[in-house]
């Protein structure tokens, strides 16, 4: 919770904290008598050396190093995966998905680790290089679009995907030739069209994919437009039945539906071999609209 800065934990104590010097403060007297009580333990406020807590503690898995994972074997039928319980459906695709990833991955106990700019892994980060990053942005922001990714009525494991997919942390398979586990050559998209499986011709210019938006535009009777981002699509989708908040809300969650059924089908095509439709994925998509707006009562 102190260190995982990407974490939820993390993020809700610094915007009621603040942060100073790369750590939470401790709110003073706004603080509640539960965070100065772990404040002070992370301090050592009291105790003689201070800072015994992070001195004496080091990180561990669960049960098993990466190492001892990867000696085990994490593939398919590998003696590294145990369950307290059987999975689930969703969980069972979740698995299979972190197999692949992990397919092509062998350990080099001859290298050590390293910080990685992503942007450029051959140069490595340059000043130069982040000047252009932040010059070029996108015209829509990420903060625009972030905050629409949490929906009450959608799943909390729909809007962490969504949460990625805006970063284009998705393993896509142009992500995985950019981090070495698959070749190039098997970039190509699963919907047969020839091109490389990115994340925005994957959820918009792909020819099968992509035409499934122009079914729920009619649908639920809008007007698409084009978009040069993701973040861009989401934001223009979300407002394009104007100001109402209620109608907002109604894209919000249609738009999350519908990249979720997108990213659901294209694992299926991966991993299980079976297809469906764009007729039916339609069927999909009004289907978990309404289940999910059922679940809260709201229909």
């Amino acid at each position: 919770m102190l260190v995982d800065r990407e974490g939820l934990w993390f993020r809700v104590l610094a915007a009621r904290y603040g942060v100073e010097r790369g750590r939470l403060r401790d709110g003073g007297r706004r603080g509640s008598l539960w965070w100065r009580e772990i404040v002070s333990i992370r301090d050592g406020v009291g105790e003689s050396g201070g800072g015994w807590f992070r001195e004496n503690v080091v990180r561990k898995t669960k049960l098993r190093t990466v190492a001892e994972m990867f000696a085990l074997g994490w593939g398919m039928d590998g003696a590294a995966w145990v369950w307290r319980r059987h999975l689930r459906a969703w969980e069972e695709d979740m698995l299979r998905e972190c197999q692949f990833l992990l397919a092509n991955i062998s350990l080099q106990a001859q290298h050590s680790d390293r910080w990685q700019w992503q942007p450029d892994p051959d140069t490595g980060y340059t000043v130069r290089g982040v000047y252009q990053l932040l010059t070029t942005r996108d015209s829509v922001t990420m903060d625009e679009a972030t905050h629409l990714i949490w929906h009450p009525q959608i799943p909390l494991k729909v809007s962490i995907f969504a949460w990625r997919l805006l970063r284009d942390r998705l393993p896509t398979k142009t992500n995985l030739v950019i981090r070495g586990i698959i070749s190039s050559s098997a970039q190509v998209c699963v919907a047969g069209c020839g091109e490389a499986e990115s994340a925005h011709h994957l959820f918009i210019s792909c020819s099968f994919f992509g035409s499934l938006w122009a079914l729920v535009g009619t649908w639920i009777d809008i007007s698409m437009t084009d978009s040069s981002t993701i973040r861009e699509h989401f934001v223009h989708f979300t407002s394009s039945l104007g100001g109402s908040r209620a109608r907002r809300s109604f894209l919000q969650l249609i738009w999350l539906v519908s990249v979720w059924v997108i990213w659901t089908e294209r694992n299926h095509r991966l991993f299980r071999g079976s297809t469906s439709t764009s007729i039916q994925l339609l069927d999909k998509i009004k289907l978990f609209s309404f289940r999910w707006l059922k679940s809260k009562n709201l229909i």
